[in-house]
């Protein structure tokens, strides 16, 4: 195991621009008028419970990651190459207060908790702010010197690191209260049903899962489909990959999601989208705008699926 969680593409160097050929063709496009998003500030109106946690968990992890040699990411997953991490991880505090915020609505508020896939760890770093007892996992020794800085970091923070070269990590049941894995189920090749297995075997009985991942029927991709095109990282990008490619393998739909989520026994399942990596943006004009607009209308279109479900008794 050890998949890389590589971003949600619309950040992505081979996907910056989210719909249209040009910044031209974006501005030209919707109905002129834009949208201001006034980030981050909107996320602290919307989730002020959890905004302080969540953002000083990003500011501490780049703080860690100032001038860190990241380039082993690129490895196995191309498409990282130059990519904005900054970005990326103020962005993420998006997708962290909604993982809290689903928790704390089925009345979780503490526990142990593992972060399955923590990768930069701000999820982890999080919900150690938030009082859970936390644990994280990930390749960590596969990305070599990368990510020192991080386990360092979570480790100052009581967090206790795992890494999954680690003979039998998760064979056993290690009676997790929440099993959180953002952002790593497309990264799974061939099928997901092992991966889910191993979530499901280190939760106690009645613990609850939370899984984030890009939404296939997000409305860029349908777009991009329209226009046919890839929504994936261009085989010009994948072709010189070293093995194992540690891209994303497939994303999935909110009814795929529910579905392999009962056929591992899960039952109180929910579901909920969202957006986040818009945020990287301060107005949305054209196009971006109009597709924001019509994305909080149809929310099978938003970006991310989040599910949160509990292990049968």
């Amino acid at each position: 195991m050890g998949w890389l969680k590589e971003p949600i593409r619309l950040l992505g160097r081979w996907a910056s621009a989210p719909s249209a050929e040009t910044p031209e063709d974006r501005a030209d496009a919707g109905d002129g008028s834009g949208v201001e998003l006034k980030f981050p500030a909107c996320i602290e109106e919307e989730f002020p419970q959890w905004f302080p946690a969540a953002w000083d968990a990003v500011e501490q992890t780049l703080k860690a990651v100032q001038g860190a040699d990241l380039t082993p990411l690129e490895r196995r997953s191309p498409g990282l190459k130059g990519y904005a991490w900054d970005t990326y991880l103020r962005c993420s505090v998006g997708r962290m207060v909604h993982a809290a915020q689903a928790l704390h609505d089925r009345g979780v508020g503490g526990g142990l908790l593992l972060d399955y896939g923590s990768y930069f760890g701000n999820f982890a770093l999080m919900f150690a702010k938030l009082g859970y007892r936390v644990h994280a996992v990930d390749a960590y020794q596969q990305y070599g010197h990368a990510f020192g800085s991080v386990t360092r970091l979570l480790l100052d923070h009581e967090i206790e690191v795992h890494d999954l070269s680690e003979g039998g990590f998760g064979s056993e049941s290690m009676a997790y209260d929440v099993v959180i894995s953002a952002g790593v189920i497309e990264h799974i090749p061939h099928t997901p049903r092992y991966f889910l297995e191993t979530l499901n075997a280190l939760l106690r009985p009645s613990g609850w899962l939370l899984l984030d991942t890009p939404n296939l029927a997000y409305l860029y991709n349908r777009q991009k489909l329209a226009r046919g095109e890839t929504i994936f990282c261009p085989i010009s990008c994948q072709y010189g990959t070293e093995l194992p490619f540690e891209g994303h393998h497939r994303e999935y739909t909110i009814a795929e999601m529910r579905w392999m989520l009962e056929r591992i026994g899960h039952r109180d399942i929910a579901v909920q989208t969202f957006n986040y990596s818009l945020y990287g943006a301060p107005v949305l004009l054209g196009l971006d705008a109009a597709n924001y607009r019509q994305m909080m209308e149809d929310p099978s279109a938003r970006e991310v699926i989040l599910t949160v479900s509990r292990k049968a008794s």
